[in-house]
C-alpha cells in the first residue's frame, strides 16, 4: 500500500461553488464532464470524471490539474512524463498536468459548523511525493485557498506530520478552527 498525500482545503460552506470553479480553471479538459449541486442549490458542470452529485454531504470526483513547471520537483516529474510518453512538454502557459487527483467534498469539515472541506488527494506514492516536494504545486493550492477566502489549507500526510500551509503561523487545526468566524 502506497502513500496518499493531498491538500485539504477548509472553507466556509457557502464558497464551495466558488472553490470548485477555481479548481476547474486549472483542470485538464477532455477527461470528462460531471454536474454537481453545491450547498445552496447551485448546479455546476465541472471538467472532471465521476458520478453526478446532488446537494449531499459527501462526494468524490477524479480530476487532472495543471501546475506551473516552476521548481526542480515538478521539472523532474515533467521529464519522466515526457520520457514515458504521457505528456510531450509543458503547455503554452508553462504548466504540466498531474492526475489522477481525487477531489472529495465533505459538507462538514468536522471542526466547526458552517465549514466544509475539499480534499485533493493524488493516486500514487510518486504523485504524493511530488505534492509534498513541489513549491509550484503548493503555491497553486495556496493561491486557490486565498482566492476563495478559505480558513486554511493543510498538506495531509495521512496523519504523519500534517502541515498547515496557509495561513502561515499555525500548527494546531482544532485551535485554529476555534478562531474562525461563525458562518450561517
Amino acid at each position: 500500500m502506497g502513500i496518499d498525500y493531498g491538500y485539504d482545503l477548509y472553507l466556509p460552506t457557502h464558497v464551495v461553488g466558488q472553490a470548485l470553479r477555481a479548481a476547474a480553471s486549472i483542470a485538464r479538459e477532455r477527461i470528462g464532464s460531471v454536474d454537481v449541486v453545491v450547498p445552496g442549490g447551485e448546479r455546476i458542470t465541472l471538467p472532471f470524471r465521476g458520478e453526478p452529485a446532488d446537494d449531499v454531504d459527501h462526494w468524490s470526483l477524479d480530476a487532472c490539474l495543471f501546475f506551473p513547471v516552476g521548481d526542480e520537483a515538478i521539472r523532474a516529474w515533467a521529464e519522466v512524463e515526457r520520457r514515458e510518453g504521457r505528456q510531450e512538454h509543458p503547455d503554452a502557459q508553462g504548466r504540466i498536468w498531474v492526475g489522477s487527483v481525487y477531489l472529495s467534498f465533505w459538507r462538514s469539515c468536522g471542526l466547526r459548523p458552517g465549514y466544509s472541506r475539499l480534499d485533493f488527494t493524488v493516486a500514487s506514492s510518486s504523485m504524493s511525493r511530488l505534492f509534498e516536494q513541489s513549491a509550484s504545486i503548493r503555491g497553486a493550492f495556496i493561491g486557490l485557498a486565498e482566492s476563495v477566502g478559505a480558513a486554511f489549507l493543510v498538506l495531509d500526510r495521512e496523519g504523519d506530520g500534517d502541515e498547515i500551509c496557509w495561513p502561515p503561523g499555525g500548527n494546531d487545526l482544532a485551535a485554529l478552527a476555534g478562531s474562525w468566524p461563525e458562518v450561517g
